[in-house]
């Protein structure tokens, strides 16, 4: 069946920024573009003809790092603590979230979302303000940057935390002057918690999370997502199946990545054991590469850092692994036939990942692979280098330009020079791609091409642009949701622009990106997502 869209005004993202008034679809691609009454020549009698209405046409949204499972789990079953502004707002959040939803006494209690950067003192939420939320329930609440948790004092009990608990390897807890903890668990000590709390194991209601997170990407019109979810559930295999099922059932309407994320080198067999390897794709779904964290997050002074924090001269962060470990855990990686990733905020944590996939280049460029980075904040010229001799691929968050700018200059100083600096990354050739890091920060696409245009945030903040010689053109912005980020994935020839041959995978939306004024591309509404050139979401 073919179907010609004419009277539109096609922004195809091809290598001349072309614009196009119709497109002819046929069996899932892309025919032909041209003129409506070229279109409509081609197509001939047969067929069907949509009337765009002079509609603005993108390609669809390609987001390059994000977490389904934790989105559809902080959505439907955990205390939303985004709107917290101290820890008494923590402390009514959770015990009117406690009041809702009627939870029986013994079972567990979580939030999400809290900051402590945005509160009187930075004061974090400890045990004693989670007691008061209640002592007959275990409860765990997770920073907005999700490496970093704070329990009261029946989950540290549960979880057998106290004064004489050593600190896990890549972690920290927290004690208060007494030398008691007092409940707050830096990167790898968060899961002396997370590991007791019950995991999703019920198939069914990770088909309804998944199914729920996946309506909410199409309706901001991302039909290619690269997820990292297996951490958030209790087997492995049965998400795996979950993914299968809803592609097989229609409720997945986009394609997926898959980001194999593992806690530590012994996870790794859990994905050996697969039988399948990176890049490998099953229908709308395709195997991506085994992710492992490096180091923590800025807010919380634990992304690992060459030089000390400039506001806090005795801490540089936490890596997780040294180099001699990350050179192995590579070559175990590549063996088995896997792409890797990893997140890492800091310049030593990213220097380290980079100099072992330089070690192991050989290996990766013979097996095809494209290594990658998420987030790859704080940088330094070194990694500059390490990234135009590796080749690998900076997955950047431009949403987090938002979130940092009242805290980065304070944190790192002069290192601000390479870092957030995508115009300069971009300059020397880093290749790159955004992702949103959702539920850590907001899923939609037009909110991060806004930030990324005027290095401001969305309430337009500060005056002039933070960094303003860091600020990308629309077109730069806009690629970094689309054509570059179907390169992360081998995908370049399939989706991500609109040229003859590729996925009708486009959005209708209500305004020119081109032209409206920049503190309005946020503002801009996704009307319809089609995948295959069917409608799979309409406003």
């Amino acid at each position: 069946m073919k179907t010609a869209f004419v009277n539109g005004k096609i922004r195809t993202v091809d290598r001349n920024n072309s614009v196009a008034e119709a497109m002819l679809v046929a069996d899932g691609k892309i025919e032909a573009l041209g003129s409506t009454a070229e279109i409509r020549r081609l197509a001939g009698g047969a067929g069907r003809e949509t009337d765009l209405a002079g509609c603005h046409v993108l390609p669809a949204f390609i987001d390059t790092h994000l977490h389904m499972m934790d989105h559809g789990i902080y959505g439907l079953r955990t205390a939303d603590l985004y709107p917290a502004r101290s820890v008494e707002d923590v402390v009514r959040l959770m015990q009117e979230y406690l009041t809702e939803r009627q939870i029986p006494e013994g079972q567990w209690l979580e939030g999400f979302g809290w900051d402590q950067d945005l509160y009187p003192g930075t004061r974090f939420p400890t045990c004693r303000d989670l007691d008061r939320v209640s002592l007959s329930h275990p409860i765990m609440i997770t920073r907005r940057c999700g490496t970093i948790c704070s329990a009261n004092s029946l989950a540290m009990k549960l979880a057998g935390i106290d004064r004489h608990t050593p600190d896990p390897a890549g972690g920290e807890i927290r004690k208060d002057v007494e030398g008691e903890p007092d409940g707050v668990m830096l990167e790898s000590a968060m899961s002396l918690i997370g590991g007791i709390v019950p995991k999703l194991k019920d198939k069914e209601t990770i088909k309804e999370i998944l199914s729920y997170s996946a309506r909410d990407l199409v309706r901001h019109g991302i039909l290619v997502a690269h997820t990292e979810d297996f951490m958030s559930v209790g087997d492995k295999k049965t998400l795996m199946e979950a993914y299968l099922e809803l592609q097989e059932e229609g409720r997945m309407p986009m394609h997926l990545v898959l980001q194999l994320r593992i806690h530590k080198p012994g996870d790794l067999a859990s994905f050996f054991e697969f039988g399948c390897k990176s890049w490998e794709t099953f229908g709308r779904i395709k195997i991506g590469p085994i992710k492992f964290l490096g180091d923590g997050s800025l807010g919380a002074w634990t992304a690992g850092l060459n030089e000390p924090y400039d506001d806090n001269p005795g801490e540089r962060g936490l890596v997780y692994y040294n180099l001699e470990e990350l050179k192995s855990l590579v070559a175990t990686v590549v063996k088995n036939d896997f792409d890797l990733t990893i997140h890492s905020i800091g310049d030593r944590s990213t220097q380290l990942f980079l100099e072992a996939c330089l070690v192991n280049n050989e290996e990766i460029r013979r097996k095809g692979f494209r290594p990658s980075v998420i987030h790859s904040q704080i940088m330094n010229p070194k990694i500059f280098e390490l990234y135009r001799q590796t080749g690998a691929i900076a997955i950047v968050q431009p949403m987090y330009v938002h979130s940092d700018w009242k805290i980065a200059d304070a944190r790192v100083g002069r290192r601000m020079e390479h870092s957030y600096c995508f115009r300069k990354m971009r300059d020397a050739g880093i290749p790159m791609a955004a992702g949103s890091d959702l539920p850590i920060e907001s899923v939609n696409p037009f909110h991060a091409i806004q930030v990324s245009v005027t290095r401001k945030d969305l309430e337009g903040q500060p005056e002039g642009g933070w960094y303003p010689e860091e600020k990308l053109d629309r077109l730069e912005a806009l690629k970094l949701h689309t054509v570059y980020g179907a390169g992360v994935s081998f995908d370049e020839n399939r989706y991500g622009s609109l040229e003859p041959e590729k996925q009708a995978n486009f959005i209708l939306v209500s305004d020119d990106l081109f032209a409206v004024e920049e503190d309005k591309i946020k503002d801009i509404r996704v009307l319809a997502t089609y995948l295959d050139g069917e409608p799979v979401y309409t406003a």
